[in-house]
């Protein structure tokens, strides 16, 4: 049975599924490729994008476009993640 659960970074923006995680040091926990920072995770993709959609709905419009792109990339924060996001869109004229 395939694992589904979507792992998130608890100091950065990393979000991907279960399987592109990298270990920490130990081996052990399960930690973000790109800075080694640890991870917290939901049980699959609907639950996670549940949680977006919600937030989104309360007046955070554009918000689940911006985590979609944003899936395997690490950012130290969400004000930068945002920075980034808007540069792509207005680069790519959209």
């Amino acid at each position: 049975m395939k694992d589904t659960r979507i792992v998130f970074g608890v100091g950065c923006t990393w979000w991907d599924n279960i399987q592109k995680v990298s270990k920490y040091k130990n081996g052990q926990l399960p930690c973000c490729p790109h800075c080694n920072g640890l991870l917290l995770e939901m049980k699959n993709e609907d639950e996670w994008f549940y949680c977006i959609d919600k937030y989104e709905a309360a007046g955070n419009s554009g918000y689940r476009k911006m985590v979609e792109w944003s899936r395997g990339k690490c950012f130290p924060n969400y004000g930068i993640l945002e920075m980034f996001y808007r540069e792509e869109k207005i680069k790519n004229n959209g």
